[in-house]
């Protein structure tokens, strides 16, 4: 496992592709996101400037980067059947079920370096400036939180895609997916949006890092900063209002689709060898 995850990360990590899909994303985000990510929006009654400021940072930084992220994961897996090394791959004295993790935590951690740098790159430029010196260390906590159970799923979910379309297809399918799933408002459509179940969803930033707490029964479209039910909204059911305890069951729900996944990729890939 081990040393399949660093020569998976190795490989990805220099891919001229990584860096050129990354830098077209973060160019589009530096013009698009004015107010959010160079401009860290402070409209909300956060603990302190500091937490609001990378809360926002963040908050843009997956909602745009993520797709990247899950479009240059899309072909990893599939990369070893298209060049035949299956067989070679098969005499080595790992297992499968080492190479596969190996090979899911190496491609996830060499695609999510640009995201990291692009966060705490922004994190350092806003201590520096600001005089803020602790946003470094509460960067960590944030991007833990808010960023990486969501990229733990969607690597698992764009390496099963492949699996069963074509990969091209799979990433403009994804590309669908994490709009409908993750950024459209939750009453313009039945949808997933903003629910225990969508990997872009923000119950950490309102349950750790969010404003005070609202008046009950208030809906997250009314004048209180509420995340959670929306009105005349489908599934309901599963946008709970945030909470410390509902921020850390959305991450366990994604640790645990993430290990699902992973797991019928695991059996797929046994019922193809056979």
């Amino acid at each position: 496992m081990i040393a399949t995850l660093r020569h998976e990360f190795g490989m990805q990590i220099r891919r001229p592709a990584l860096w050129i899909v990354y830098g077209l994303a973060f160019a589009l985000l530096l013009a698009s996101f004015q107010q959010g990510y160079v401009i860290p929006y402070l409209g909300r009654d956060y603990s302190s400037h500091t937490a609001t400021a990378l809360v926002s940072v963040a908050t843009v930084v997956n909602s745009l980067m993520a797709m990247a992220y899950g479009c240059l994961i899309a072909d990893r897996l599939v990369r070893d059947r298209r060049l035949g090394v299956d067989e070679v791959l098969e005499a080595t004295p790992a297992g499968r079920t080492g190479r596969l993790v190996g090979k899911y935590l190496g491609v996830c951690a060499a695609t999510a370096v640009p995201i990291a740098l692009a966060y705490f790159g922004r994190a350092l430029v806003y201590a520096v400036t600001e005089g803020e010196p602790g946003a470094l260390a509460l960067s960590l906590p944030v991007f833990a939180a808010m960023v990486v159970p969501g990229l733990l799923f969607v690597g698992a979910l764009c390496l099963a895609g492949p699996l069963l379309v074509p990969v091209q297809l799979f990433r403009v399918l994804f590309v669908g997916y994490w709009f409908w799933g993750s950024l459209i408002p939750a009453n313009m459509m039945p949808t997933l949006s903003h629910t225990l179940l969508s990997p872009g969803a923000h119950y950490p930033e309102f349950g750790f890092f969010g404003p005070v707490k609202p008046p009950e029964g208030a809906l997250v479209d009314s004048e209180y900063p509420v995340y959670g039910p929306w009105h005349d909204a489908a599934f309901n059911v599963l946008r709970p209002v945030a909470s410390p305890a509902v921020a850390v069951l959305w991450m366990g729900v994604m640790v645990a689709l993430t290990v699902a996944v992973l797991l019928l990729i695991r059996l797929h890939t046994a019922r193809t060898e056979h």
